[in-house]
């Protein structure tokens, strides 16, 4: 008994002496290696977009010419003037770029609209003695605009403002008060002019934003052809117009990376 015991001693302890020398063997501990940090995902309105608005708009369109021009030398022409208003809608298409906080673009849109409104065109006929006033009435069926972009962006919220040229096209109505003395006529033109306007823009999802956006456009003085129905007389005006559009809008965002990475 006595020799077992001292036997066990032995064997522990020789355990012992040979337990560094077996870990050596086996080399230093592993390195265990902290995963990387993960990358910081974050909102750019970079790319490029397509999308489509509604909203409405009022203006003023002056006449200065002699509405009844085929009479040049026997007619005083008297200034009409009168406002227009109703509702537009259309699309856009654009591209733009986020430098940091700064965003800047270029934008074109086009719109179907119903802007009308009506009042009276005076004038006397020195030959044909005096004539009562004639009904003038005009609509803008469609406006466009081609303009650069520039905003600020907050996170997903876009300040911009923009500024280029701009369309419209308008058809516009004499109505004789006599038409044994003086045909009824009409006219149609497509004008060109500048505009400037400001919005807010909102990204609800990374490729989803929805914007509110106001417009003025002003188109200078032209001189606008009118024709009575059978073609026989012809005569010319001139008309000066402005516009103010507000519009709500939709656009959906592709192209470049919907949002950035940041490691």
């Amino acid at each position: 008994m006595k020799r077992l015991t001292v036997a066990s001693i032995g064997v522990i302890a020789l355990a012992a002496a040979l337990r560094p020398a077996a870990a050596a063997d086996y080399g230093p501990p592993p390195v265990v290696y902290a995963p990387p940090a993960p990358a910081v995902v974050y909102f750019t309105w970079t790319g490029f977009y397509l999308g489509a608005h509604a909203g409405g708009g009022f203006g003023r369109k002056n006449e200065t010419g002699a509405p009844y021009g085929f009479f040049a030398d026997t007619i005083t022409p008297a200034p009409a003037g009168f406002d227009v208003n109703g509702w537009l809608a259309g699309g856009q298409i654009g591209a733009q770029y986020q430098a940091g906080s700064v965003v800047f673009g270029v934008e074109a849109d086009a719109s179907g609209a119903n802007l009308t409104g009506s009042g009276s065109c005076t004038s006397t006929s020195l030959l044909n003695g005096p004539l009562p006033p004639g009904g003038c009435s005009a609509k803008v069926v469609g406006v466009g605009t081609v303009a650069g972009r520039l905003g600020v962006a907050l996170d997903r919220v876009l300040v911009y403002g923009k500024g280029g040229v701009a369309w419209a096209n308008d058809q516009y109505n004499l109505t004789s008060p006599n038409l044994a003395l003086l045909p009824a006529f009409s006219g149609n033109e497509t004008r060109f002019g500048w505009m400037v306007g400001a919005g807010v823009e909102y990204a609800f999802f990374d490729n989803w934003s929805a914007k509110v956006e106001y417009n003025y456009l002003d188109f200078h003085t032209s001189t606008l052809q009118f024709a009575d129905t059978t073609q026989t007389f012809i005569l010319n005006t001139s008309i000066q117009q402005q516009l103010h559009l507000v519009k709500v809008g939709l656009n959906y965002r592709w192209g470049w990376a919907p949002v950035g990475i940041r490691y």
